[in-house]
């Protein structure tokens, strides 16, 4: 049996909707199909994810973590990261969930199945909130760190609680990208300061790309960062009349000063652009 797109599709949405009892179920229907003695196999995993789901169950704040919830980079992104499943925690998405290169990422079990692990932890926000607070206490000095390579803010409640942890972690210059227009907004309206150590890019391919004009005013956000579909032929930056900062797809080698996309007062406003992989 193929574990495929379409059945993580359906544990993702269960994901996304807290449902615990019926994750368990759908996989212990699906684990007698896959070799669980295969290290790192789909099966191995999914025993894995199990054991996890009864153990948070029973005492959300100490279930021990099957994966990393916070992640240190690689050689493409060489920060500290948080993810969560791409789709059923955007609520911004639109057409980009024809392209989202999230989805890439779910041929790795241990990928899918820890964005699993985060989405169900954005219901526990108290145990996201102490794994950032003890970061910020270890890397003591200046760290960058992305608040979402997968996953979006889903609701008013999830932006408030990051904005809010934010701004407890000064030793971390967070970014990010973001499709929630409307949450922004609506903080924004409320009179909410924003945590000065969060850059926001405006990522379009949403529902919502008409709210840009005012998403721009926010104090938070650098600017846009544009995913462009490119013919066969032609070069990236051709595709615009402007002139716009092309980004090399490896986040921490962009510029000799740091990351482009981090960056509020080399590239506020600038467009910074990706071709679309």
């Amino acid at each position: 049996m193929t574990f495929d797109n379409k059945i993580k599709m359906q544990l993702a949405q269960m994901c996304g909707q807290n449902n615990l009892f019926g994750l368990i179920e759908r996989l212990e229907n699906l684990l007698p199909k896959f070799d669980v003695t295969i290290k790192n196999g789909n099966g191995y995993h999914i025993q894995k994810f199990i054991k996890f789901l009864y153990d948070y169950i029973e005492n959300p704040m100490e279930a021990k973590l099957p994966y990393k919830m916070l992640k240190k980079g690689n050689i493409k992104l060489p920060f500290y990261s948080f993810s969560t499943l791409p789709i059923v925690t955007c609520m911004g998405s639109g057409d980009c969930e024809n392209w989202c290169y999230s989805f890439k990422a779910w041929r790795y079990p241990s990928s899918f199945f820890r964005q699993c692990q985060n989405t169900l932890l954005m219901f526990n926000f108290e145990r996201i909130r102490k794994e950032m607070l003890k970061l910020n206490s270890k890397v003591k000095v200046k760290t960058e760190f992305r608040l979402y390579v997968d996953g979006d803010f889903n609701t008013l409640t999830d932006l408030v609680h990051w904005m809010d942890v934010l701004k407890k972690c000064n030793n971390l210059n967070a970014y990010g990208y973001s499709k929630s227009f409307p949450l922004f907004l609506e903080l924004n309206d409320k009179g909410y300061e924003f945590p000065s150590n969060y850059t926001l890019n405006l990522s379009n391919g949403g529902k919502y790309d008409f709210l840009t004009e005012e998403m721009k005013k926010l104090s938070i956000t650098r600017g846009r960062f544009y995913a462009v579909k490119v013919p066969k032929g032609k070069k990236l930056r051709d595709m615009f009349e402007h002139k716009v900062f092309q980004c090399p797809i490896k986040c921490g080698s962009c510029t000799r000063i740091g990351h482009a996309c981090g960056n509020k007062d080399v590239f506020q406003g600038k467009d910074i652009v990706i071709a679309m992989h």
